[in-house]
C-alpha cells in the first residue's frame, strides 16, 4: 500500500524535500520574463553550484533527472568509434562503458570489485590502460550509491593530466552538496550532478560543470538533441541561448535549497554529513548488521550500504522496517536482494532521526518473524 508520508525517510534518492525547496515550490511566480528575472535566478544558481563543485568553469542546468546529464554529456562529446575508458567500482561506474558501447564507441572497462574503492593498485591498472588504448574520454563515479562508497579521484585526475587524456567525466550526482567535490583539482571536464540527492529537490534538474576543452569538443561533435549540452553554452549571459522552455520552478527550488546550504557553511555542511554517516555505521555495528564495503574501502558520507540480515529475505526486511515508518532502499546489480541502503544526504543527514532509524532496526531484529 502506498504510504505518502514516512516518519523516517532514509531512501537513497530522491530524498525528502529540503524545507527551503518545499517553500519555494509553494509560490506562484507568474509568467516569468526569461530575459530578466529568470536569467538572474539562473546566474545565481550557477554561481552557487560552482562553489559546491569546486570549479571556475561554466555550469549549465538542463531540465531532467540526473541521467539527462549523464547521457547528454556522453552524446555531446563522443562519436561512434571513439574510445572510452571507464573506471568502475559499482553499477554506475561500469554503466559509463555500457552507455558508450550503446553509442557505438569502443568501451574499455576497468571493473573493480563492487565493495572496493579506487586505490593505488587500481591507478596502476588505469595507467596501463591509458597508455594502451589512448582514450578520448576517461570516466568515474565519485559516490557509487548502490555500493555506498566514495571514490578518491585525485589520482585519476593526475593521470588524466599527465597522460594527456582529452576529457574526464565525473558522476557526482550523489555526492555534490554532501561531500567535498573538487572538479578543477581533479581535472574534470564534465562534472555531473542532480537535484534529487543532497540538494533535496524534486528529480527534475541536472547540473553539469563544463570545461573549455569539453565545450571545444562539443563544437566538433555537433550533437543535436534534447539532452545536448552545447546549446546551453553562454546561457548565463544571454537568455536567448536556452534551447527549450526553462524549468522556472525547478531552478527556484534549487536556488532556495542551495542558498540555505551555503548559509550553513560548506565546512559545516560536509561535517554534518560525515558525522551522520559515521553515526550510521557505528550504530549498525552495535546492532550486529554488516556493511557491504570491504575494510579499507572509503564509505560515503551520503549513503550507507548494508548487508541484509542473514537468513532474512529482503522484501520481508524492507516491509518490516516500513511498517514502523522507516523507509530504506534496496540495491542494484549483483547487490540486489543482498544489500539495503540508508540515504543520509541533504535533509536526511539528521542525527536525531538516525538514532530513531537505528532503534527501529534493532526492534525488528529482536522481534519475531525475521
Amino acid at each position: 500500500m502506498f504510504t505518502p508520508y514516512a516518519r523516517l525517510p532514509f531512501y537513497p534518492g530522491p530524498v525528502t524535500l529540503h524545507p527551503a525547496a518545499a517553500e519555494a515550490l509553494r509560490r506562484d511566480y507568474g509568467p516569468p520574463r526569461f530575459g530578466t528575472e529568470y536569467l538572474e535566478l539562473y546566474r545565481d544558481v550557477c554561481g552557487m553550484l560552482r562553489r559546491f563543485a569546486g570549479t571556475a568553469h561554466e555550469v549549465v542546468l538542463p531540465t531532467g533527472e540526473g541521467m539527462v546529464a549523464l547521457w547528454g554529456a556522453m552524446k555531446s562529446v563522443l562519436r561512434p568509434g571513439d574510445t572510452v575508458l571507464s573506471v568502475g567500482t559499482g553499477v554506475f561506474g561500469d554503466g559509463f562503458a555500457d552507455m558508450a558501447a550503446a553509442m557505438g564507441c569502443r568501451a574499455e572497462k576497468i571493473s573493480l570489485p563492487y565493495d572496493s574503492t579506487i586505490d593505488e593498485n587500481a591507478l596502476n591498472l588505469v595507467d596501463e590502460a591509458i597508455r594502451r588504448v589512448r582514450p578520448v574520454l576517461l570516466t568515474a563515479v565519485h559516490c557509487e550509491t548502490p555500493s555506498g562508497t566514495l571514490n578518491p579521484l585525485e589520482g585519476l585526475g593526475r593521470l588524466k593530466a599527465e597522460r594527456g587524456v582529452p576529457l574526464f567525466a565525473v558522476d557526482a550526482v550523489a555526492s555534490l552538496g554532501g561531500a567535498r567535490v573538487e572538479a578543477d583539482a581533479w581535472h574534470a571536464d564534465l562534472l555531473l550532478g542532480g537535484s534529487q540527492k543532497c540538494f533535496g529537490c524534486p528529480a527534475d534538474m541536472s547540473m553539469v560543470a563544463v570545461s573549455e576543452a569539453a565545450w571545444a569538443r562539443m563544437a566538433e561533435v555537433g550533437y543535436q538533441g534534447y539532452d545536448a549540452l552545447l546549446p546551453f553554452h553562454g546561457a548565463e549571459q544571454d537568455a536567448m541561448r536556452f534551447p527549450y522552455t526553462p524549468n522556472w520552478f525547478g531552478v527556484a527550488a534549487l536556488h532556495a535549497a542551495a542558498s540555505s546550504m551555503l548559509e550553513e557553511g560548506l565546512d559545516e555542511l560536509f561535517a554534518r554529513h560525515e558525522a551522520v554517516g559515521r553515526q550510521c555505521r557505528e550504530g549498525l555495528a552495535r546492532i550486529g548488521l554488516k556493511l557491504w564495503p570491504r575494510p579499507g574501502a572509503v564509505n560515503s558520507p551520503t549513503v550507507t550500504a548494508v548487508r541484509v540480515p542473514e537468513g532474512v529475505d529482503w522484501p520481508v526486511w524492507r516491509d518490516s522496517l516500513a511498517r514502523r515508518g522507516l523507509v530504506v532502499g534496496g540495491s542494484l546489480g549483483p547487490m540486489a536482494g543482498r544489500v539495503f541502503r540508508l540515504g543520509h544526504m541533504g535533509p536526511q543527514a539528521d542525527a536525531a532521526r538516525m538514532d530513531m532509524a537505528l532503534d527501529v532496526m534493532l526492534e525488528v531484529l529482536a522481534g519475531p518473524g525475521v
